[in-house]
Formats: C-alpha cells, structure tokens, sequence
C-alpha cells in the first residue's frame, strides 16, 4: 500500500495555467531552515515524554550514516526503517498539530526564497514543492504557502496504514529531475522559462532543467556550479513566520 493520495494539488489548483511558467522549489533548507521530518519525530517523541534522550537515540545512526557520505536517498531509507510500525494516519494528525504549535512560536521560513514564492503566485505561476520529506510533516508547510503542488517521498504502508519501513517513491537527486520533467509536460511548459530554487548538491539535475535556477544558502558545490554558470545565489537567512502568510 502507497500514498498516492498525498502527491496532489491543492484543490482548484491552476487547472487552467497550461503553457505559463512553472517554479520549483526544494523545501528543507530552501523555503524552510529545518528538515521538517525530524522535526515531527522530535515533536512526537516530546509528546511522548522525552526529555531530548530518545530522538538523540533515533537521529544518532541517521547523523553517523549522512557523515560516511552515504546518499541521502539512503539515509531516508533508514529514518523510515526506524519508524516500521507506526501509524501514517496517526503522523498525518500530528503533523498538523505540530504545525500549528510551530505556527503559534514562529516558523523559520528562508526570506529570500518565501519573497520569490511571493512573486511567483502574484504572476500566476504554477508553484511546485518537490521534497524528499514526507507529507505528514510537509504538508502543513506547503498547504500554509499555498503552493500548488506537492512532489514528496512516499513510505510504503501495509494494508493497516502502517509504516512498512520501505519506501514505495523516494523524491532524492535523479528522481527529482524525473518529477520535474513530468510536470513541465503536464503543463506544457517551456523550461527555459521556469524557475528552481534549491540549497542542495543533490539537487543539481533539478536546477539544470530550468532557465531560471537559483542557488540558496552557501553550499560549496552548488556556489561553485552557480559562479560557473553565472547563476544567482541567495541567502538562506530566516524570517519569523507569526502570523500566517498571505498570498
């Protein structure tokens, strides 16, 4: 069992935007100055109890695995591995909840990245995320930002709507440039008049598929490829997000 159903546009979303711009944004680090999956496991585990001891005890492997160089595609393997059991119904209504406690205190947003998202809804562009986060946690995110559609990774569940501990579709690297590509044919986009935003290396497929990539945050690989290529690099610095943004 998958969870197709939480790859969709909001509802009404741009049915009628064929042939315009698309924007494509990354979300971790990129629209948001965290990784929002962990941040739900850490609000889960609070909720639980945990004084800070258990999520230090679930994220510790993750941060040895991500430190030998593995691919993040693989570490994500791992985090679902850990969480095999766990209701996804039960991450879904907490997602939400966590999200409104983080609203009420402030969500980290990246400016520069939420001014650009701005500036693309006021010109009728499509806004896509595309994430290699799960949906329990994004959604709340994109829903608030109002961004169109929502490309994620997907945990597998069983027939009970439980975490299997694989994962039905990572959203990483390759697979993010294949999800771009289907979408600029479903809307009949030119690329070279579309937009990405991205923070990470891994995210360079992504970037080369647009007319309009830019580099978020100072990452050594992507700064490199953005001073080569004459692509614009903005900051990752962070806004508070106290009072829900308006479109």
């Amino acid at each position: 069992m998958t969870t197709d159903r939480m790859t969709a546009d909001r509802q009404g979303a741009a049915p009628d935007r064929r042939g315009g711009a698309v924007a494509f944004f990354d979300v971790d680090e990129t629209l948001v100055a965290m990784k929002n999956p962990f941040e739900l496991v850490r609000y889960r585990l609070r909720g639980q109890g945990d004084d800070g001891s258990a999520y230090e005890e679930f994220v510790r492997p993750l941060r040895e695995l991500a430190a030998t160089g593995l691919e993040p595609v693989e570490v994500s393997r791992a985090f679902y591995r850990a969480l095999a059991g766990v209701s996804w119904f039960e991450l879904c209504d907490l997602g939400r909840r966590w999200y409104a406690d983080l609203r009420g205190r402030g969500v980290p947003f990246v400016a520069s990245t939420v001014a650009a998202l701005r500036e693309h809804q006021a010109r009728g562009h499509v806004t896509v995320a595309v994430s290699g986060a799960w949906a329990a946690s994004l959604r709340p995110i994109t829903d608030d930002l109002g961004i169109d559609l929502v490309l994620c990774t997907e945990p597998e569940l069983d027939q009970a709507g439980r975490l299997t501990g694989e994962v039905a579709r990572p959203m990483f690297g390759a697979a993010k440039a294949v999800a771009v590509r289907s979408v600029l044919e479903r809307y009949g986009a030119d690329p070279r008049v579309c937009h990405a935003y991205a923070d990470d290396s891994t995210d360079l497929d992504m970037l080369d598929l647009v007319g309009h990539p830019t580099v978020v945050g100072d990452n050594r690989v992507l700064a490199g490829v953005a001073a080569d290529r004459g692509w614009p690099v903005v900051p990752g610095g962070t806004v508070p997000g106290t009072e829900r943004l308006r479109v």
